[in-house]
């Protein structure tokens, strides 16, 4: 396994991270120590990824352009971030679906992002939809586990959110909004679109992002898992499942024993060392089930 984190040294900064996404979590219940491995030797974007991506942009455009501004800086991408979200959750009213919205949270005291793929309208609630690509087709239960996990924890961060458990004012102690400035070209750029002066604020622009996601309509406890073909991108199959509070509990105690180091990345059982053939790190950086 890898090392040990060094002295007075957390996994995340180990890992060169500042805050967990919801997709970390996910890729946990594949292998732990591929997840971790991607982090420490850079992730090596394949032919597949590129598809993936280019479905995902594809099914965006949909329902909304995003934002045609360019960003020069941080405090530019975090703008950018939250006038993306309040757009497409605008087509949530209109089209009665939304794609791609990003999400902020907190598990166990840890900062949390994700980008939910889809939110679908389905008898006056909102339902969360992870739309995945697949190569073969063949949805075994150990193949959409990290699926199910990624969409639940966006199901539960919605629901934080719409709750108040977690809003801006979570947020803001982690990005200080106020203290954040957009660069000119880019406040010269929101105002050719006809952005107001008066929203032209990073913290401004996150507050209604956060009103817009508490003003949405009740969200379902319908969770659907959309899998698509890689090569044809044509409909393969939904799963539909419940959201299950207590066993996403589970799930989240058992994966933070890594974050909070508790314990070393944990490779694939053996009976899944299946897996390992589909890995760029098999017999290299990782040789735990190499013969």
């Amino acid at each position: 396994m890898t090392g040990n984190n060094a002295p007075g040294q957390t996994v995340l900064e180990r890992l060169h991270k500042k805050s967990i996404s919801a997709k970390d979590i996910a890729n946990q219940f594949w292998c732990e120590k591929q997840m971790e491995l991607n982090y420490l030797h850079g992730t090596k974007y394949t032919p597949a990824m590129d598809k993936g991506q280019a479905i995902h942009a594809a099914m965006q455009v949909e329902v909304y352009k995003p934002l045609t501004v360019e960003p020069a800086s941080f405090s530019d991408r975090m703008y950018k971030t939250a006038y993306e979200n309040i757009m497409t959750l605008n087509t949530l009213v209109e089209k009665r679906m939304a794609r791609e919205l990003k999400v902020y949270g907190s598990i166990n005291g840890y900062s949390l992002v994700g980008q939910i793929d889809e939110l679908r309208m389905e008898d006056g609630s909102v339902v969360v939809v992870e739309n995945k690509t697949t190569e073969s087709g063949r949805l075994t239960p150990k193949y959409t586990k990290p699926h199910q996990v990624q969409a639940m924890l966006y199901r539960k961060m919605l629901g934080e959110i719409r709750s108040g458990e977690y809003g801006y004012r979570n947020l803001d102690i982690y990005y200080k909004f106020a203290g954040m400035q957009l660069s000119e070209g880019f406040r010269k750029g929101l105002a050719d679109i006809g952005v107001k002066p008066e929203l032209m604020g990073v913290d401004t622009i996150f507050m209604r992002m956060f009103d817009a996601i508490k003003s949405m309509p009740q969200l379902s406890d319908s969770i659907i898992i959309n899998y698509v073909s890689r090569r044809t991108n044509d409909h393969v199959s939904d799963i539909r499942l419940q959201y299950d509070k207590q066993g996403l509990a589970g799930d989240i105690t058992y994966a933070m024993g890594y974050w909070t180091g508790q314990r070393q990345a944990v490779p694939v059982p053996e009976e899944d060392k299946w897996k390992c053939k589909l890995c760029r790190f098999f017999g290299k950086e990782c040789k735990v089930w190499w013969t």
